[in-house]
């Protein structure tokens, strides 16, 4: 947080505050990474904390370079802006260094956002202002066409951005009110956790009531497991509520001059219950005279609002219906009021009500921030119950909106969420589809998915229902990616649509229909494709290699025809993408035909001409496949060295093994290989991160790995993983849904017979669906009609 005084510290929290502080103590002497975890209920002070700490390790470690930024997620209609949080921590850092008066340090970090992160600099007004035209931002980047050279993703970015800084710079991010943020958000601060090294301190602030959910799959909360597995100096600081004793002093603070009665202060330390935003609002509402109290903190809060006058009142909602942080100016314009009149309103309710506080510009806009988000939601909610004047008032912001030039990413997707307040249908829908198409380009896909969904609702379209697709292909929800794309074609009757987008929609689809094996309608698709697209079109190449994938995993296996349909597939194609597929796919085929010197030739080839022409995620596939040849054959070192390196080429998390196919063949290596601790630990975490719909799967592989273990090294080591597993089951660190259910099937396969057949057992003891059972034994074995006459023909074997 950066402003010229440090907040007020109502709250005594010493040892809290002595613990944040030791951990940029050894940040800085270390030169490590520290991150720190802290939970509270709402009203507990974080806030207040965080923002005491920003300001006084910035004062501390001033001299030492340190660079601080505080920045909080708010809600809004889209919940969470796309990496809001974060452009608000280096919004403030910015600032802070502006505010320093060293120009070396401001031109050094306007130089790394430069060279490193030009995405980022729309949302850093300070940075932008001083490069002005000099910059060429990542939206110039995609405006200027495919011949441009890739832009890095916007992780990838402020990857790159973090560790340049810190090259120099020790740095302290701040990010509170996290359990507003978006998945995009969590993955972003996840993978800094787990990548960035040096003297990085991050701090991850959230309300735990927030987080609750059956199926415990809030984003946050699985970050957070994540961080405690794979950080274990993680810090987790819970924020409890305050004695009677500090609830005390900061009610005598809070009094202030005016002084309390010895019953007052014993009455509002009863009802605040160690809550100090509570304690401090009946503080302001004890010289009311009120009789009575009311128990519950939002009550207070109302109660607390209700001595402002009515015009006041309004003010504030309107204020709210901006934002948690809004614009005085679009106030002013929203509220027609003049501007100056505003601002002394604002100071009255700051100064002597204690609602609003001033908050750093965007851009060339000055901004309060509401007290705080319950008081935030309480205006809204209250605004929102007039709903014609809510709805007007949405519809002239977004007037407001449209008259600022240059819109960065944050104001689309903030123009979406105000159209559709407004219920502008045509608007909303057209600003929902151009948001989403720009945050799938950087990679936010959740946005990118719910920002479509808001297009499918608003406008449906076929573009809408694309790009919703698309997005849900890439989150592996191929059954909804499926009904997305027939929805798109249907669009298509009606509406003019260019063929080489319905095409790729049509691709799309087959690929999904594949994915969840509906086989006969992906071959229908296909052909259709091939009989529209002559060979000289790429789309024919795409469908080939779809048609050689069922000839190799569907119902009916024929390698023969997999090897025919690659051959023509790489002598009509000179993309070396296209080729590198079509190579790869012919070393399964013939890994199926128990030819494993023939797999091995082809998937090196494979390999080859991915590397030599540049295409990463080509060669990433390829290394996977040849993977999968290695586990087949147990070559079981080299299967090992496979993954490690393909650990290191993912790009989508902090770690690979975030990725559950990684895991699930992290986990089977390392139990053949004896190492059943570790295979334990890694199983249960691809239990843990694997989509709710994929439980019969993992539960399927679960019994066959323990077969295959039992047939390779005797029953007793199928025991000694299940025995591991069930250690697994004790730990915290699983979400306790998916605890529960990998305890019941590790207590089920207890109970297995002498001779038992894993994918049988998987459907009558384990539950597991026909369809489930089939597909993880056919991804278990590779497609290798039988596992053990391979391995048997193997030399040595």
């Amino acid at each position: 947080m950066t402003r010229a005084e440090a907040p007020p510290p109502l709250v005594d929290r010493t040892d809290e505050f002595a613990l944040l502080m030791e951990r940029v103590d050894h940040a800085i002497e270390s030169g490590r990474s520290s991150v720190v975890v802290l939970r509270g209920e709402a009203g507990v002070g974080k806030t207040r904390l965080l923002a005491n700490f920003a300001f006084h390790a910035a004062e501390r470690y001033g001299e030492a370079g340190l660079l601080a930024g505080y920045g909080q997620a708010m809600l809004n209609s889209l919940a969470s802006d796309s990496f809001q949080a974060v452009r608000e921590c280096l919004r403030s850092l910015t600032v802070a260094v502006e505010r320093s008066g060293s120009r070396e340090r401001l031109d050094r970090v306007a130089r790394s956002f430069r060279q490193n992160a030009p995405d980022w600099v729309q949302s850093v007004p300070v940075v932008g202002q001083l490069l002005a035209a000099s910059v060429k931002t990542g939206q110039a980047y995609a405006a200027s066409g495919p011949e441009t050279l890739e832009m890095d993703s916007r992780l990838d970015q402020l990857l790159g951005f973090i560790e340049d800084v810190l090259t120099e710079s020790p740095l302290l991010m701040v990010l509170d009110d996290l359990h507003w943020a978006d998945t995009a958000t969590i993955d972003l601060l996840t993978t800094i956790a787990l990548r960035v090294r040096g003297p990085l301190v991050l701090v991850l602030a959230y309300r735990p009531d927030q987080l609750r959910s059956e199926d415990q799959s809030h984003p946050l909360q699985r970050a957070v497991f994540r961080l405690c597995r794979y950080l274990p100096d993680t810090a987790m600081v819970d924020l409890q509520r305050l004695s009677a004793g500090d609830t005390e002093v900061l009610v005598r603070r809070a009094a202030g001059s005016s002084g309390a009665s010895m019953h007052e202060v014993a009455r509002i330390v009863r009802l605040s219950a160690g809550n100090p935003l509570f304690a401090e609002s009946l503080v302001r509402l004890d010289d009311r005279g009120r009789a009575s109290a009311p128990r519950q903190i939002t009550a207070v809060l109302e109660e607390r609002l209700s001595y402002l006058s009515g015009t006041d009142q309004r003010l504030l909602e309107t204020a709210a219906l901006i934002g948690f942080s809004f614009e005085v100016d679009y106030l002013a314009r929203l509220a027609r009021e003049d501007l100056d009149d505003v601002y002394e309103r604002l100071h009255v309710l700051f100064d002597e009500h204690g609602l609003v506080r001033p908050a750093d510009p965007r851009g060339g806009y000055d901004r309060y921030i509401i007290h705080h988000p319950l008081f935030a939601q309480i205006l809204r909610d209250r605004g929102a119950a007039n709903a014609p004047r809510w709805r007007r008032q949405h519809a002239r912001l977004l007037e407001i909106l449209e008259t600022e030039p240059n819109w960065d990413d944050e104001l689309q997707v903030r123009a979406a969420a105000v159209a559709v307040a407004a219920e502008k249908r045509s608007k909303a829908g057209a600003l929902a589809l151009e948001a989403a198409r720009r945050q799938y380009t950087l990679g936010a896909v959740s946005k990118a998915r719910d920002l479509s969904r808001i297009a499918v609702e608003q406008t449906p379209s076929f573009q809408a229902y694309a790009l919703l697709a698309e997005c849900q292909s890439a989150e592996g929800d191929h059954v909804a990616s499926t009904d997305a794309c027939a929805a798109a074609l249907a669009c298509a009757s009606t509406e003019p649509v260019a063929a080489t987008l319905d095409a790729q929609v049509r691709l799309l689809w087959a690929r999904n229909l594949r994915m969840t094996c509906h086989w006969d309608d992906t071959d229908r698709v296909l052909n259709e494709l091939l009989a529209v697209h002559p060979e000289s079109d790429p789309v024919h190449a795409e469908a080939m290699i779809l048609k050689a994938e069922i000839a190799l995993c569907g119902p009916v296996q024929n390698t023969a025809r997999c090897i025919e349909l690659c051959d023509a597939v790489s002598a009509m194609s000179s993309d070396p993408e296209v080729q590198s597929r079509a190579y790869g796919h012919r070393g399964l085929a013939h890994l199926a035909a128990y030819d494993a010197s023939g797999a091995e030739q082809w998937l090196a080839k494979s390999i080859d001409v991915a590397r030599a022409n540049g295409h990463p995620y080509a060669e990433y596939e390829a290394l996977h496949w040849l993977s999968k040849k290695t586990m087949a054959c147990l070559e079981l070192d080299r299967s090992w060295e496979l993954l490690e390196q393909l650990a290191r080429m993912s790009q989508t998390s902090g770690v690979a093994s975030e990725n559950p196919p990684h895991l699930r063949d992290s986990s089977r290596v390392l139990g053949l290989q004896l190492r059943f601790d570790e295979a334990a630990d890694a199983f249960a975490r691809f239990a843990d991160v694997s989509r709710p719909s994929a439980t019969g799967r993992v539960a399927a592989t679960l019994a066959l790995q323990v077969r295959e273990l039992e047939d390779i090294h005797g029953r007793i080591a199928g025991q000694r993983m299940l025995n591991e597993l069930q250690r697994n089951c004790g730990d915290e660190l699983l979400s306790a849904e998916r605890r529960t259910r990998l305890a019941e099937y590790i207590r089920a396969l207890g109970d297995r017979p002498a001779d038992w057949n894993p994918a049988l057992f998987a459907m009558v003891e384990l539950g597991v669906t026909p369809d489930d059972t089939n597909a993880a034994d056919a991804i278990f074995r590779f497609d290798v009609p039988r596992l053990s006459h391979l391995r048997a023909g193997l030399p040595g074997e």
